[in-house]
This record gives structure tokens, sequence and C-alpha cells, in this order.
């Protein structure tokens, strides 16, 4: 049986659907030199979001918990989550720019996509976390893992696709990235939107997730309960 969340994904994805060529809040877009429309800096850009977050291992469930009401849209002042109509929008107009069809393994392509490769990777500052909202990130086209992570996740919702975060402790003491996982037809996945192939960093398409070494281990955090 459904739950009350499929549901609600499920009537939000209906209506992104319905509304692909219509007018919504981003189409004055301007376009680059890819062709790919780049509808995000016509927003003012919104405030900053803080929490003040606890160490070590506390710190990064409070911040996994953090990540998960962003999505939701339960994150102050502007409570903007994946049933935003300007979220929404966003989501369907990167879909038509980088997919190839719509299917749900062609939007789930389109918004890692877009996540990995148009939004620059910048680092957090060193002993600090911040958790934004899609919307912000969308806004600023930059973000770390963390950003990115939920950036990707609440774009994917509104599409009806069930997400979630993983948090990765390579080395055994501590967290130090964060990923996302999406249920498919084959089981969960994982979309690491920071592996874009720049900065030193790996590339990686769909179903890769960084290697982790013996003594490192990760844990997952679910975004919709019930």
């Amino acid at each position: 049986m459904a739950s009350s969340y499929q549901r609600n994904l499920s009537t939000h994805a209906e209506a992104v659907r319905a509304n692909l060529s219509s007018s919504d809040p981003l189409n004055d877009a301007s376009v680059n030199r890819d062709g790919v429309p780049q509808p995000f800096f016509s927003s003012s850009i919104h405030t900053e979001q803080s929490w003040p977050l606890l160490d070590g291992a506390d710190g990064t469930f409070q911040a996994l918990a953090l990540m998960a009401a962003a999505v939701r849209g339960e994150c102050p002042p502007d409570y903007s989550g994946y049933s935003d109509p300007y979220i929404r929008a966003a989501a369907a107009r990167i879909i038509t720019a980088y997919g190839k069809g719509y299917s749900a393994e062609a939007a789930l392509q389109a918004l890692f996509s877009f996540c990995r490769d148009a939004i620059a990777y910048l680092d957090h500052p060193w002993n600090v976390q911040q958790v934004q909202d899609a919307r912000r990130t969308l806004e600023r086209m930059t973000g770390d893992c963390v950003s990115k992570s939920v950036c990707l996740t609440t774009l994917l919702a509104t599409q009806g696709i069930i997400s979630r975060f993983v948090a990765q402790a390579p080395t055994g003491n501590e967290f130090n990235h964060v990923y996302v996982e999406a249920l498919t037809a084959q089981g969960w996945i994982g979309l690491d939107p920071v592996a874009s192939g720049t900065m030193g960093r790996p590339f990686g398409e769909i179903g890769w997730r960084q290697a982790l070494p013996d003594y490192g281990f990760e844990t997952s955090s679910e975004i919709f309960h019930g």
C-alpha cells in the first residue's frame, strides 16, 4: 500500500508533468552558450540559513535531520521544499533541458546530471557545517556535499522519486561526506552529486559511490516517514 508520502509525491509529480510546457515562475530564464536554461538567477538571493550544530556524530545526525526538514519544506524563514512552485518549476525546466523524453529514469538522470555538473562545488569553511534548502542552492548555483544532496533529493521528490541521505565515515572516526541514494526498480542506487570530475574529485555516474576502506562505515537517513 502506498504511504501518504508516496501519494503526495505522485500528486506533485503529475502537476509538474502537466505544466512542463505551460507558464511558470522561470519562463523568462536566460540561456547559456550550451542552450541550457539558466532560470535560477532571476529571483532575489535569500538570506543565509544557519543553525549551530553539535560536535562529532551528534552534529552529523543533527545536520541530517535539518537536511530532511529542508527537503520537506519545514525550515524557516521561507519553508521552501519539494512542494514549492519554484522548485517544481525548476525541476521541470531541468528535465526539459537535460532529459531525453519523460520517464522516471530520464528524470533521475537529468536531475542528477544537473546537480553534479551545473552546481559548482563550494567547500564549507573548516569546522563549520551549513545546511541550506534547495532554493538557495539553485539561486547561488554553488554548494558543498550537503547542499548539493539537499538540492538533488528535493528535485527528485517533485517527480515522486524516493531518496535518502547516506553519511560516510571513511576513517571510521567521523563522518565527513554525504551522498544520496534513490529507490528504483533495481533497488537503492547511489547518486553522488559532488562526483563531477573537477577540482581533483572523481567522476561518478549513477550508481557510483565512494569506496570505503575496511574500517570505514556509512549510515543511511530517511527523509520522509510513514
